[in-house]
């Protein structure tokens, strides 16, 4: 069964992504700068983090078939075939605007096909850059080990209670650790509360609870010790540094978590007016769901 608000969420975010990623952020219109609406890209993606989440959990507990073979297949097939379009379209775009066949970059490629990619221009200690430039690949490194992870986790952890405390709990440590060793795996595990706060909600909505500051409390609090840990880490930055951007490590990463945490604040909110307004926003975008994965990579 499909969630329609969250396909047209979906549908929106790949559309503002793509938006992001090609209107000039100085796009000025009758005085106005346009290209402002479009500056928040990265949030977009958290977004997607907090759907995928849900979706996964949803479709997993609504499933016959839970062998990992099952679970690791849907995965794979949905994640690599349109990835493996995109990695040679991106190396095609590249030899046709340098004019001559680019060096295909085989370190490169298998690092990304081993899900190990991210932008170090705006994040310290990235172990590889996206495959020939496309940026916006950067979060299926995150996704697919959010999914790898959730497997075991559902497996050996039978309480649905005891998995969110074991993310939530690894998240906050993995933090702390992030302040002093900002590495791959540390930011990973850290963000990893981001996807599970999507897995939490998805459960509320399959044991009809309402959506609620009180149902909530579990991702909210999590999602708050990060936020601050990250916050002060920043404000020690700031003051030890003359030049800090809003874009950039360390204030980027406290920008995603504090995000995701207003995301599921406003949606609270949200709901006890009913969703006022929601149809005629994000409505118009659920026709691109189905293809919003392909849209965005």
């Amino acid at each position: 069964m499909k969630l329609y608000k969250l396909e047209a969420v979906r549908g929106f975010a790949a559309v503002y992504v793509v938006l992001h990623h090609t209107l000039p952020h100085y796009f000025v219109f009758k005085g106005v700068n346009i290209g402002n609406v479009f500056r928040f890209g990265q949030e977009a993606v958290i977004l997607f983090f907090l759907l995928s989440g849900f979706v996964i959990n949803y479709s997993w507990q609504k499933s016959e078939n839970k062998t990992f073979g099952s679970y690791f297949s849907k995965r794979f097939f949905r994640i690599y075939i349109p990835l493996f379009i995109v990695l040679f379209l991106g190396w095609v775009v590249e030899s046709v605007k340098g004019g001559v066949l680019v060096n295909l970059e085989i370190k490169n490629l298998l690092l990304n096909i081993f899900m190990l990619q991210d932008v170090g221009a705006l994040k310290p200690n990235v172990i590889v850059e996206p495959y020939m430039h496309n940026n916006p690949l950067w979060s299926l490194s995150y996704e697919w080990w959010f999914y790898m992870m959730y497997y075991p986790i559902n497996k050996y952890i039978k309480s649905a209670q005891n998995q969110s405390n074991f993310v939530f709990i690894i998240s906050i440590i993995s933090s702390l650790i992030y302040i002093f060793d900002p590495q791959f795996l540390s930011r990973l595990l850290m963000y990893f509360c981001i996807w599970w706060s999507g897995v939490y909600l998805s459960n509320v909505y399959i044991a009809k609870q309402k959506m609620s500051f009180i149902n909530l409390k579990k991702p909210i609090i999590a999602l708050m010790i990060v936020s601050l840990i990250l916050i002060l880490n920043g404000y020690s930055y700031f003051q030890s540094h003359s030049n800090i951007k809003i874009g950039l490590h360390p204030i980027l990463e406290a920008r995603h978590l504090v995000f995701s945490l207003s995301v599921i604040i406003f949606s609270i909110l949200w709901r006890k007016f009913n969703w006022f307004g929601f149809d005629f926003i994000f409505k118009p975008f659920l026709f691109l769901a189905p293809i919003s994965y392909v849209i965005y990579i």
